[in-house]
């Protein structure tokens, strides 16, 4: 390893394991649905409050004497309104559980589906414990992106807030106060207007192109494979696209709780 690098102002980061190889090398960076970015708050909608265990006897014959009054008159002449509830009685399991149903739909439809929604997350400082302990720990590499170069892409900053917002996509721009320090911004996306889903793993991502120009540099982690490091700086040094830009990897101070970056 040689100097340490001086790493460039006004960049965001995106850690990412050993898939980054094969990414760089497509000129592509994964986006992930809620549910797989590392976050416990982007459950789905209909889940975040259990629906009734049953429907109430007022809201049944509500939905009962409403069904009556859609009858065709024909149908309505042949039998009255009470005799057409009790008939329904036998019934009253399935028309309990296809009503539970439809709350259970209209919950989605009223908060939104983070399903709906890919997103990516990147840290602003490289020399923050806690942005790196996110994604992987010290066995990741972090890419420096910078944000003026990518047209592809709108990443804005977290707001950071006590309640989460009650509908998406707007609950995923916000985060815990207590992760203020991460000064964390996101990329968010709706899934439908994501060109490239690929499978990984039974799980859905995006894949959005990333210009080589708006790379500026790549951090290794301290604790990376001496493998796969071997072989992305092969890589790095033979991919005209990136070979000219900084790659450099953590070394660990023995002295203070820090670490440098020394270019390889």
């Amino acid at each position: 390893m040689s100097d340490a690098l001086n790493i460039p102002a006004g960049l965001v980061f995106l850690p990412l394991g050993e898939e980054a190889l094969p990414l760089l090398k497509r000129g592509v960076v994964p986006l992930l649905q809620p549910v797989d970015s590392g976050l416990p708050w982007f459950v789905r909608a209909a889940e975040k409050a259990p629906a009734p265990a049953r429907i109430d006897d007022a809201a049944y014959l509500a939905h009962l004497q409403r069904e009556y009054q859609r009858l065709p008159d024909s149908l309505r002449g042949l039998l009255t309104q009470e005799v057409f509830i009790q008939q329904a009685e036998k019934k009253r399991a399935d028309i309990e559980a296809a009503l539970l149903a439809q709350q259970q739909a209209q919950a989605v439809q009223d908060t939104g589906n983070p399903e709906d929604w890919l997103l990516q997350r990147f840290f602003s400082d490289p020399f923050s414990l806690l942005a790196w302990q996110q994604r992987g720990g010290l066995k990741t590499l972090w890419l420096g992106i910078d944000t003026g170069q990518w047209p592809e892409a709108s990443v804005q900053a977290v707001e950071y807030r006590s309640l989460l917002p009650a509908t998406y996509p707007q609950r995923l721009w916000a985060e815990s106060p207590a992760l203020a320090p991460l000064q964390e911004q996101r990329l968010i996306l709706p899934r439908t207007a994501v060109e490239r889903l690929v499978e990984v793993a039974g799980r859905t991502q995006g894949l959005l192109r990333l210009p080589p120009v708006a790379l500026r540099c790549v951090l290794l982690g301290a604790d990376m494979r001496p493998a796969f490091v071997a072989s992305f700086r092969q890589f790095w040094q033979q991919d005209f696209r990136y070979q000219r830009m900084p790659l450099a990897q953590m070394q660990l101070q023995p002295d203070r709780y820090g670490w440098d970056f020394c270019s390889l």
